[in-house]
């Protein structure tokens, strides 16, 4: 499976795990479009903290790779990593190859 897929299919197992502790109108869909913080996204600060914390135990679990992924938050201009599942794909994914570049 390539990486990106695997990418995603972290960040979805990070979802479920997530939405166990979600009310069920507070369930986040598993999309790659789903909202997930800001502008029409389901996470207040609370569940993002817990969404990147899971997502960066998922990433170590199949990547053997630790990434924090609010470390660099400051540095992005003004776009959202955490807006969809796809741009925190993709974010995870830009920071796995800077770590694979190092």
């Amino acid at each position: 499976m390539p990486n990106n897929e695997r990418i995603v299919q972290a960040v979805m197992e990070s979802i479920d795990e997530l939405n166990w502790q979600l009310p069920k109108e507070g369930k986040l869909g598993k999309s790659i479009d789903t909202a997930l913080f800001g502008g029409a996204g389901n996470l207040d600060s609370l569940g993002l903290i817990s969404l990147v914390t899971t997502v960066e135990q998922k990433i170590e679990e199949n990547f053997g790779m630790t990434v924090t992924l609010l470390d660099d938050i400051d540095t992005l201009e003004e776009e959202n990593p955490f807006e969809t599942i796809k741009t925190l794909s993709d974010y995870v994914a830009t920071i796995l190859e800077k770590k694979k570049s190092a």
